[in-house]
């Protein structure tokens, strides 16, 4: 039962199970094992778990009600990344003020019109 909610939850979020094993500081294969239902995690580990996913043990191992859908006012998830890190990144990007989300969307404007710029064949942070 917490191998299916697990993957859902890892999916909602487009997260691997290398990311996932990786914040866990765990193995792949150890992760893997849980989702399939062929390993149990550790009470300690299901902590980890619902601390990274987000929620309650109880709803971790199936003891709440799934919720119907996704909030209409949400974005949909961001794509799967490798890089935790990155995905933090923007998970903060979403909750920063309108303000700051613009400035970082004119910066992000000034690398585009640089890159558009460069000659071709040259490298990135060539001119």
């Amino acid at each position: 039962m917490i191998g299916d909610t697990i993957t859902r939850l890892r999916k909602q979020r487009r997260w691997s199970q290398q990311v996932v094993a990786d914040r866990l500081k765990i193995a792949k294969s150890t992760y893997a094992g849980y989702e399939s239902g062929y390993r149990e995690p550790s009470l300690d580990t299901m902590r980890l778990l619902a601390e990274l996913f987000e929620v309650s043990l109880d709803e971790l191992v199936g003891q709440q009600p799934e919720p119907e859908s996704a909030s209409p006012d949400l974005p949909p998830p961001a794509p799967e990344l490798d890089d935790p890190e990155l995905g933090l990144w923007f998970k903060e990007l979403l909750e920063a003020p309108e303000e700051r989300r613009d400035e970082l969307r004119k910066i992000w404007e000034i690398i585009k019109t640089r890159e558009a710029d460069r000659t071709p064949g040259a490298k990135q942070g060539e001119e």
